[in-house]
């Protein structure tokens, strides 16, 4: 999994207190907008608005990441969050995953489980080379990506570029990293995504640390 943040909002708290002031000043956003806040007072305010729940305004924030190497079982879950996220991924009707195409045997995610354990790999991956040849075939048969992508498994890793607006990224976290029995991987791609944004943003942190 290779996560990157490769754009956001410049300032974070400037623009939550713009839209928060916005709400209940007689001044115009553009006004405000050349006001020059302290730092304390734009994070009193952040605060107030995520620990109230009224967290409309956060949506005018927004992260962009790029993820590599996930699995399609992965993408199948983070798709299920679709308010106030976008997402463009890597086709696997316009890419090919014939084995002279992908150097060999199209990538594929290894849960941990199954990694730690020699036979249960072994397994997994003599698994992961019969449908490679079952791809393989069905292309030679003229068979077009499109359909012949329907032998790939939940294993085969995919490429996409995500955003979320900060609204949905908190949401997203809550659900998919402090939530009991969330799946490892969405887990790891969520929390990767906080650290990236408060690495960026640090007062954000306080929010995403798992009660865990």
């Amino acid at each position: 999994m290779d996560i990157q943040l490769i754009s956001k909002t410049p300032d974070f708290l400037k623009v939550i207190w713009l839209a928060a002031r916005t709400c209940k000043s007689s001044k115009t956003p553009q006004e405000l907008w050349r006001d020059e806040p302290a730092l304390e007072e734009m994070e009193r305010i952040a605060d107030g608005i995520i620990r109230s729940g009224h967290t409309s305004v956060l949506e005018h924030c927004y992260v962009t990441y790029a993820v590599a190497g996930v699995s399609r079982s992965l993408l199948a879950q983070y798709t299920r969050h679709r308010i106030g996220i976008s997402i463009s991924v890597q086709s696997q009707r316009s890419v090919s995953e014939r084995s002279d195409k992908n150097g060999g045997l199209y990538e594929a995610v290894v849960p941990h489980t199954i990694e730690s354990s020699p036979e249960a790999k072994q397994i997994f991956l003599d698994q992961l080379k019969s449908i490679q040849q079952c791809y393989d075939r069905l292309s030679e048969l003229n068979i077009s990506k499109e359909d012949a992508r329907f032998i790939l498994p939940n294993a085969a890793a995919t490429n996409f570029v995500t955003t979320l607006n900060l609204r949905s990224l908190l949401d997203v976290y809550d659900k998919r990293v402090r939530t009991p029995g969330a799946q490892w991987e969405i887990k790891e791609m969520i929390g990767r995504f906080a650290e990236l944004a408060y690495d960026e943003e640090p007062w954000l942190k306080r929010y995403f640390i798992s009660e865990e």
